[in-house]
């Protein structure tokens, strides 16, 4: 029989970010961000995608939490019914900064339809920002 214990203390403190978010970055789609870090890791800004609608014209707000060099943010695309969450690492490639992401995508589904559709909700993939 396996057991599994865990102590835990306290709760530990997420570790200040030691990676300069701030700025702005862009995707391989020309999705492009504006992040701002505060010395807690509380990310805020703006995000513009580019691809489907609503197109890069109009800017969502962003929210998220950066710790050690590690990045996670959501953005709410309101009335267009999804919401995208981000996760990833920051590392340099060949000199360029770059965040490597997974991203979930979550859309509304009609309260009729999701008997039959609410499986394909969720869509995920992978996005890297650079700047």
């Amino acid at each position: 029989m396996l057991k599994h214990f865990s102590k835990i203390s306290r709760a530990a403190a997420a570790p200040a970010p030691t990676v300069n978010f701030n700025g702005t970055w862009k995707n391989e789609l020309k999705s492009e961000m504006t992040l701002n870090v505060d010395a807690q890791g509380n990310v805020s800004g703006k995000y513009r995608t580019g691809v489907g609608a609503p197109g890069p014209i109009e800017e969502f707000s962003l929210v998220g939490f950066a710790s050690d060099d590690l990045l996670s943010f959501t953005v709410n695309f309101g009335d267009y019914g999804s919401l995208t969450s981000w996760s990833g690492q920051h590392t340099v490639e060949n000199g360029t900064e770059t965040i490597k992401t997974l991203w979930l995508l979550a859309r509304n589904i009609k309260d009729l339809d999701e008997p039959a559709e609410l499986w394909g909700a969720v869509m995920s993939g992978y996005n890297n920002f650079t700047r």
